[in-house]
Order: C-alpha cells, then structure tokens, then sequence
C-alpha cells in the first residue's frame, strides 16, 4: 500500500515536473519569438517614431534659451555698434561735403579778391595819373604864385608901402601854399605805396591760387596769403581723414551687417527649435529617422502598440516637421540614430510617455 501511495507520488511529481519544463520552454520560446519578431520589426519597418515629451525645465531646453539669449545680447551688441558706427559714418560724410565746399568756395573767393584787387589797382593807377598832373599843374600856379607874391612883397616893403605885420603874413601864406605842395606830394607817395601793396597782394593771391595743393613754393607770396593758402591746407588734410574715416567706417559697417545677418539666421534656426517652443508648456514630440520621414508626413496617423508591435490603437496624428536635425539612439539598439523632430498632435496624452508609436497604420494590422 505505502508502495503504491509512493509510486502515485512520484508518478505526479514527473508530470508536474515535465509541465512546468513544457511551459518554461514554451515561455522561453515566446520570448525569443516576441525578440525575433521584434528585432526583424525593426530590421524591416521605417514606419516608427521615438515619442518623448519636452517640458520647460528640461535640461536641453533650459541650455539652449540660454544660448539664445547670450546670442540675442551679442546681436543686440552688434546693432549697438552698427548704429554707433552709421552715425559716425555720417558725421565723416558731412565733414568732406563741407570741407569740399569750403575748398571750392576757396578758389572762388580768392579769384574774387584778385579781381577786386586788379579793379582797384586800375582806379588807383587812373586817380594817381590824374593827381600827378593836377598836382604838378598846382605846383607850378603856387611857385609862380608864391615868386610873384614874394617879389610884390618885397618891392612893397622897401617902398615902405606895407606894414611889417602884412609882409609877415603874406610869408605865412606863402608857407601854407608850400606846404599843401608837400602835401601833394604825400599823397603821391601815398597812392604808390597802396598801388605797390595792391601789386604784392595780387601777386600773393596769383601766387597762393596756382600753389594750392603743390608741394614746391610758388613764387610771390606773402605773409597774408600764406596764412590763407595754410587754411585751405588744413581743409585739404581734414578732408583727406574723414574721407579716409568714411571709407574704414563702410567697411565696418558692412562687417557689422554681414555678422548681424548671420547672428539673424542662427537665431531664426534656434528659435525653430523644438526644445525652445516647449519654454512655455510641454511639447509632444516625436524622433523620427531620416529613413522613416516620408511616412511621417503631416496628418499621419499614429498607434501604440502593447509589447511594442501588438494589439494596437490610435492615439493622435503627425504634426509639422521641426527645423533642425537630431541624434538620438535607437529604441532597442545601441548606437544613435540621425533624423528630425516632428510635432505630435495627440488625443490620448499619455500615449507621449510611450517608447515608440507607428506611423501610418499597426505594424501586424491588429
């Protein structure tokens, strides 16, 4: 009897035994279908999509609006300087229109005074002609006057005619008609004199005006004149900087526009960013492979799956492409992946927190 309970033991014992071998080999063999069938999934399928979820205080996010904000401050550094660098751009323009004003004005003021110079010279020369033979004509009515009246004079006098008080005034008169003719001839002397200026003053302005922007020294100058000829050469020299300050500050200006563009651009593509659009409230996103991306167009559908491939429903549709490219790694394998980022627009949220979704329709249709 204690015989046969022992075999009936032994006897459950094995079956028990080779059940439980049947069903962990069974259970071994599903897994390694379940990681065959999704290993090939992968090997074959471009109709996948990595989901993941940007929040504000992600790490990426917060790295990256730090890094738009230090380029913003740069680029707003750079329009700083850029305005600074057109008003003095400007300021330069002024000067050399004003300084090539004054320089023709110049040369026009100074052909002005030789001409002045030239009408004066001839009405003084014209008066100085005239005054000579006046003057001499004078000269000669007073010598023969003054002769005549001496000689009267005397005759009176010795005939005791004339008082000694009258013979003492006709002298005096005499001697005021002597000197009015110094004083013609004072004039005379003077109206050379201002001829002669008026000579070396023309001469200075001939020679200041066929001078000016020559090294050699022109014959004829004078004190005045080369003060005014050193005047149009400090216009000359100022006009030869800021004519040299415009052109440098164009060139700074165009550098200063070439970097602002570029600054431009870089922000456009970071602003694009996927992880800067999550700054203000979480971002549905998905990792989608440069080789997938045609069957990720806008409007895709999108399924999750239980164990990754099965038992699938629709959670959402594919949003617009993101700008900017991505690596990231592979869901079950160990190497990174190239690819975009997609915008998802998805009706059952938590679906986000999914390892993978499938674009288009479920991988084994169930």
């Amino acid at each position: 009897m204690n015989q046969q309970v022992a075999n009936r033991i032994n006897s459950i014992a094995v079956s028990a035994y080779k059940f439980m071998g049947s069903v962990l080999l069974a259970l071994i063999l599903l897994g390694l279908m379940s990681f065959l069938v999704v290993q090939g999934f992968f090997l074959a399928s471009n109709s996948w999509a990595a989901p993941t979820i940007l929040s504000p205080t992600d790490p990426n996010v917060l790295a990256l609006n730090a890094q738009a904000a230090q380029q913003e401050s740069e680029r707003d550094g750079l329009r700083a300087r850029r305005r600074e660098a057109a008003d003095r751009l400007l300021e330069a323009e002024r000067t050399v229109t004003a300084e090539r004003s004054f320089q023709q004005r110049f040369v026009v003021a100074l052909k002005g005074e030789k001409r002045a110079r030239d009408r004066l010279a001839k009405r003084l020369s014209t008066l100085r002609q005239e005054y000579l033979r006046t003057g001499e004509e004078i000269a000669e009515s007073n010598r023969a006057f003054s002769g005549l009246a001496r000689t009267r004079t005397n005759a009176l006098y010795g005939a005791k005619l004339m008082e000694r008080e009258d013979v003492l005034t006709t002298n005096h008169h005499l001697a005021q008609m002597a000197q009015s003719n110094l004083s013609l001839a004072q004039e005379t002397v003077n109206l050379d004199m201002r001829l002669d200026t008026l000579r070396r003053e023309r001469e200075g302005l001939t020679a200041a005006e066929n001078g000016l922007g020559r090294d050699a020294a022109a014959e004829g100058l004078t004190t005045d004149t080369l003060l005014l000829e050193r005047e149009y050469t400090q216009s000359v020299l100022a006009l030869a900087r800021a004519d040299a300050q415009r052109k440098s500050l164009e060139a700074d200006v165009l550098a200063l526009d070439d970097r602002i563009r570029r600054f431009d651009h870089l922000l456009q593509v970071v602003h694009g960013s996927p992880y800067l659009k999550a700054l203000e409230q979480n971002l549905n996103v998905a990792f989608v492979p440069y080789e997938n991306l045609p069957n990720a167009q806008a409007g895709t559908p999108l399924y999750t799956c239980a164990l990754k491939i099965f038992w699938c429903r629709e959670v959402g549709v594919v949003g617009p492409v993101l700008e900017g490219e991505i690596s990231q790694q592979h869901p079950i394998r160990q190497y990174h992946l190239r690819g975009v980022m997609v915008e998802l627009q998805l009706r059952d949220a938590p679906s986000a927190r999914e390892p993978l979704l499938h674009l288009g329709h479920p991988p084994l249709m169930l």
